[in-house]
């Protein structure tokens, strides 16, 4: 194990937080542009791009990993998008809107891109597959956020049913992983995490 990664095992959650995002950030323009393509090709190749899947996403903010191609082969391919809206910010909730190539966004005061004019929000069960972003994860498919809550608020109730949907998948970039992250109680469990190297199920 890299000392680096050694040491992250020991700090505090919002220590971890900033210096995975720190790697993501020294990565180069070269790097996201090829890892985005990457990210594309290999879900892609995985069958979830297929006709009438119902997929949420999230719009990448400048250090994150971009789904921007993803989502454009998807729609190439007659997948329907999704992607979330804050609908309040204290008590940390969001829903899910319909996302098409001509739909109006506006930024939200944290930087995150959502729909200007919202249509009915979508049934979280009647989703395939969501895309979550992530700061770090680990082997066992424990994920580390932003900090805000949101998905972890939104999908909490999920996986206590036998329902299997949707599938909730990281996306992150292969330096994000670390050897173990302390879940709490309210973190929620990633299916799968793909990144530019692999995608792969827990």
């Amino acid at each position: 194990m890299p000392m680096a990664d050694a040491q992250l095992i020991h700090v505090s959650p919002a220590q971890l937080r900033k210096d995975l995002r720190q790697r993501r950030r020294m990565l180069s323009v070269t790097y996201r542009k090829l890892a985005a393509r990457r990210v594309k090709t290999l879900f892609a190749r995985s069958g979830w791009l297929r006709s009438g899947q119902r997929i949420a996403v999230y719009l990448a903010t400048s250090e994150e990993l971009d789904l921007q191609p993803l989502i454009e082969l998807a729609w190439r391919n007659g997948c329907r998008i999704f992607i979330p809206h804050i609908t309040h910010t204290r008590r940390r909730r969001m829903a899910f809107h319909a996302y098409h190539a001509n739909t109006k966004l506006v930024t939200h005061r944290w930087g995150i891109k959502q729909p200007a004019t919202l249509s009915a929000p979508v049934a979280t069960r009647t989703l395939d597959a969501v895309l979550l972003p992530t700061v770090g994860f680990d082997h066992a498919g424990h994920r580390l956020g932003m900090g805000g809550g949101f998905y972890d608020r939104h999908f909490a109730n999920l996986h206590h049913t036998r329902l299997r949907k949707p599938v909730l998948i990281g996306v992150a970039y292969a330096c994000q992983e670390v050897p173990a992250i302390e879940a709490q109680p309210h973190d929620i469990q990633l299916d799968a995490i793909l990144t530019e190297r692999t995608f792969s199920h827990f």
